[in-house]
């Protein structure tokens, strides 16, 4: 990852949550501004997606609601993702953390509303 550090970008995809909740945004609202925020971070890479969509998933099922399109791409990334490949790029403690932020994601699927 050349222009965003793991911290930052999942900090920055916080931010821009919070930021549309607390301007009277829904969580799915919110998620699409996301979106189009990030619209070029998330073909930057198949490392920045990863961190994006997780990030995202993690803060839409915090709020009890996840759309549709986040729920499928973290599904897709889940089936491919590899540590080892996120070692290389983000060295060993950020890796672990996005495993491990991606299980808690996971694990919180079967308990949150996903909508179209």
């Amino acid at each position: 990852m050349e222009e965003w550090d793991y911290k930052e970008l999942k900090e920055y995809v916080s931010e821009v949550f919070t930021n549309s909740i607390n301007d009277g945004l829904d969580a799915l609202q919110s998620g699409g501004r996301c979106l189009y925020e990030f619209s070029n971070v998330i073909e930057e890479g198949e490392t920045e997606k990863a961190i994006f969509y997780i990030s995202l998933a993690h803060l839409q099922i915090e709020k009890g609601i996840l759309s549709q399109r986040i729920f499928d791409e973290v599904k897709s990334i889940t089936k491919d993702f590899n540590i080892d490949k996120f070692i290389s790029e983000l060295g060993l403690e950020d890796a672990q953390d996005l495993s491990e932020l991606l299980r808690i994601v996971e694990a919180k699927f079967h308990g949150v509303e996903v909508v179209n």
